[in-house]
């Protein structure tokens, strides 16, 4: 872990370590609070929401670490920039908010837009120039990506003639591959003549296409990282008060498109 950056939270030192990925000292960010992440991480919706993400993510980086010290010393429950902001919900919106405000920045340029910053861009010229390298290079990402969604929305517009062929009863609008809407389970088996969502689940199975893991239907890794599916989390008050969160599977509109394909093949090979 890098050497943490310390920002102050209406008086609060929160630390951040940016490298591959951002932590978040977990224990520090619930002082203010007056909580302990070991209470959220015994919540049941917690334990949900760190196994969908440990198999969607499929990182070697641990989501959650502890060292050993004193809180001043670095001390304390680190936790992933996913898992930091879940946890920041469960203590409060605006926090989450600042949090995630905290991390898109770092993981931007390496460092936040605070007034310690600015002050060490006035005395540090390379500083300024690290700084437009960084921007120079976001850009350059950005239009690589620009042209990678130009390149995928014409596949998607292929595959959405053909599917227009093979499955005539399926209505599209002309521009329903590029919506961000997203499907349960359960409305892509009705669209797709099955009785309920698990029948389709367990015909996936069969072709190797999903697997089950820890109650949840999830994609096998040859189809994971097609952008057919995304995680949805639903937020909910439990009867004490406490915030809760439940993360489930939905389909995207490519992988909308992905099923009636697999489900045409199915019905052609009966």
């Amino acid at each position: 872990m890098n050497t943490p950056i310390v920002y102050d939270y209406k008086g609060s030192k929160i630390s951040f370590a940016n490298g591959e990925n951002v932590m978040v000292n977990a224990t520090e960010m619930a002082k203010p609070f007056d909580k302990r992440p070991a209470k959220w991480l015994e919540l049941p919706s917690a334990k949900d929401f760190l196994s969908a993400l440990t198999a969607i993510r499929k990182s070697d980086t641990a989501l959650i670490q502890t060292n050993s010290g004193g809180i001043n010393g670095g001390g304390g429950t680190w936790m992933h920039e996913d898992v930091a902001l879940e946890f920041a919900r469960w203590l409060s919106p605006a926090f989450a908010i600042w949090c995630n405000d905290r991390i898109k920045e770092l993981l931007k340029y390496g460092m936040t837009a605070t007034q310690p910053t600015l002050d060490e861009m006035l005395d540090n010229p390379d500083l300024v120039i690290r700084m437009a390298t960084q921007l120079k290079q976001e850009r350059a990402e950005k239009a690589r990506l620009e042209a990678e969604n130009a390149q995928q929305i014409e596949r998607i517009e292929l595959q959405d003639t053909q599917l227009k062929q093979q499955a005539p009863k399926v209505k599209y609008v002309d521009n329903v591959l590029q919506s961000v809407n997203t499907y349960t389970s359960t409305q892509m088996s009705k669209e797709l003549g099955l009785r309920h969502a698990e029948q389709m689940h367990k015909m996936l199975k069969e072709k190797g296409i999903m697997f089950k893991q820890s109650g949840q239907w999830l994609l096998t890794a040859k189809y994971s990282d097609n952008g057919y599916t995304k995680p949805r989390t639903h937020y909910f008050t439990h009867n004490d008060g406490r915030a809760g969160t439940n993360t489930t599977t939905v389909w995207t509109e490519l992988g909308r498109a992905f099923l009636h394909k697999v489900f045409q093949t199915i019905k052609e090979a009966i």
